[in-house]
């Protein structure tokens, strides 16, 4: 789930947050770094598609069919084994990122009513957008504990990595006067660099049923890329170019671009950076259809290539619409 895009605010956070962290960066690259032995094709570059909004539909062609990653839910896969089996028909060598929200639990969880529900490890909700999702005190190595075990289970479906969302709760907590959309837990950029390395060094310590390391990548949170990026094996990137506006609007200066931060420690690195950009020629065709074509080709390279100017070089990039909610419309074909 992507977070609210509130360009002002988070222009200032961002540099606020950045500059504050570079004390923590020297000591946390002291950290052992793992040796991951990924998938054959885990590559800069590779062809990708992501749908976390709805289920995988098993009965249907994949769209696209080349696709070496693939990024799917992984509840939609808990309660759908079937799914990874599907992914796999056509090519037994796809990679299987499973998506999970880390900072937060939501009503829709399985583990929700039997791990978060009467944990007391429960903040604010994600505001009005999100209500039914609440921010997880990752400042307690017990409930840092209790996400680890979605990344268990993200190993024993099969999947070869995992996608945890929102580790960036710390912009939530920054700054502004209304407590109650903040997380509850005044988090700061080192809770959640000491919560992702956590996991990630549970993650690294797995073995896949296919005998390679369990991958583990950054979702957003540009400003502990520094510090998080050398213990982890890939990004996703959500509308790093700042695309992202009405389509009535005639400006065309960016808003917030972010996508500089992830190309030297990842790229220049030899990892893959999973970019989704939502062009604003899409912005209002929120009709809850599938606008699988609705981009050209002419556009989709004129988008990678204002991607690539703003350091988004090497990236995979897709093309995707924002549902009413700001959430992923998973339909829309990268071409």
């Amino acid at each position: 789930m992507p977070l609210p895009l509130i360009p002002g605010k988070i222009i200032t956070v961002y540099s606020a947050v950045k500059n504050s962290l570079l004390p923590m960066f020297v000591a946390v690259s002291a950290l052992v770094q793992v040796k991951v032995n990924p998938p054959a094709g885990f590559d800069v570059g590779v062809k990708w598609q992501i749908e976390i909004q709805n289920t995988v539909d098993i009965t249907k062609p994949l769209n696209p069919a080349d696709a070496l990653v693939w990024d799917v839910d992984l509840y939609h896969v808990a309660r759908n084994p079937g799914i990874i089996d599907y992914l796999r028909s056509k090519n037994p060598d796809t990679i299987i990122i499973c998506y999970f929200n880390a900072g937060l639990a939501q009503l829709s969880d399985c583990d929700y009513d039997s791990t978060w529900k009467n944990s007391g490890f429960l903040g604010n909700s994600y505001g009005e957008e999100f209500p039914d999702e609440f921010w997880i005190n990752i400042k307690s190595q017990a409930a840092r504990d209790l996400v680890k075990r979605r990344i268990t289970l993200a190993n024993q479906l099969g999947c070869d990595g995992v996608d945890p969302d929102n580790i960036d709760g710390y912009n939530m907590d920054e700054d502004g006067s209304d407590k109650s959309s903040h997380t509850g837990w005044s988090l700061t950029p080192q809770d959640d660099i000491t919560f992702i390395l956590d996991l990630a060094t549970h993650a690294h310590a797995l073995t896949t049923a296919r005998n390679k390391t369990l991958l583990i990548g950054q979702k957003n949170a540009p400003e502990i890329t520094a510090a998080i990026a050398a213990h982890l094996d890939f990004a996703v990137l959500e509308d790093c170019k700042g695309l992202t506006q009405a389509a009535s609007d005639d400006d065309d200066d960016d808003p917030f671009s972010f996508c500089g931060d992830y190309t030297t420690p990842y790229i220049g690195a030899g990892k893959p950076v999973l970019s989704i950009e939502y062009p604003r020629s899409l912005a209002g065709r929120n009709t809850g259809k599938c606008n699988a074509g609705g981009v050209s080709a002419d556009e989709y390279a004129r988008v990678c290539a204002e991607a690539e100017a703003e350091g988004g070089g090497g990236f995979s990039t897709v093309l995707k619409t924002r549902g009413s909610a700001g959430e992923l419309n998973g339909c829309a074909a990268a071409i």
